[in-house]
């Protein structure tokens, strides 16, 4: 069982995303192609966000970790699905667009005027792990292991970050949602939920 420490992180998540999903559920949308794309990452995502937390309450750790890569990439693709061009919102649609984590930080942040963030955050070290974690390689394997038996060994700071980090990418694309969508009062809220999660 999780200890203090961790459920107190998994139940303010929890809460933060039943309180932006309320919000982004209770609109009614266009049904563009830009916009569905973009509605079902965002649906993606909040159940991502929810597995994940599922997983870790019932101490599938490695799974947990595995998800991380899904989540990240769903978000630049919701990205893609509102800057990109109409050949890559067609293959978005096709299932043919190939992500290329290393060339798209800088393309969303030009877009979207986040001053480096995404470049940052999918930086070298980043994009290694969350291949590791999900295509099993070393950063999972190398955590089968504890006190010489075979079982898994995720630090309570590991999985806090895995928290934090998929309910920060769960804001974003809530925030993103709200925005596309010119819902200023939504994005408002979901801004303020996000800082007030962020205080504690």
């Amino acid at each position: 069982m999780v200890n203090e420490k961790v459920q107190t992180e998994l139940d303010r998540a929890r809460k933060f995303g039943e309180q932006v999903e309320q919000i982004v559920i209770s609109n009614h949308y266009t049904d563009g192609e830009r916009d569905t794309v973009l509605l079902a990452y965002w649906e993606l995502v909040s159940e991502f966000h929810r597995g994940i937390h599922t997983l870790i309450q019932n101490e599938f750790y490695g799974s947990a970790f595995a998800l991380v890569r899904p989540v990240v990439e769903s978000v630049v693709r919701a990205y893609i699905a509102i800057m990109g061009s109409e050949e890559d919102v067609k293959r978005l649609r096709e299932d043919t667009y190939k992500l290329n984590f290393k060339e798209i930080g800088p393309k969303i942040d030009a877009a979207f005027g986040l001053d480096h963030f995404m470049e940052n955050f999918l930086n070298e070290k980043t994009r290694s792990a969350l291949h590791s974690y999900t295509h099993a390689g070393l950063q999972q394997l190398g955590r089968r292991f504890r006190g010489g038996q075979v079982r898994p060994n995720y630090s309570d700071e590991e999985l806090v970050e895995v928290i934090h980090s998929t309910t920060s990418a769960l804001f974003m694309l809530s925030n993103l949602v709200t925005k596309h969508f010119q819902f200023e009062d939504d994005w408002k809220k979901v801004t303020d939920i996000y800082v007030e999660w962020g205080k504690n």
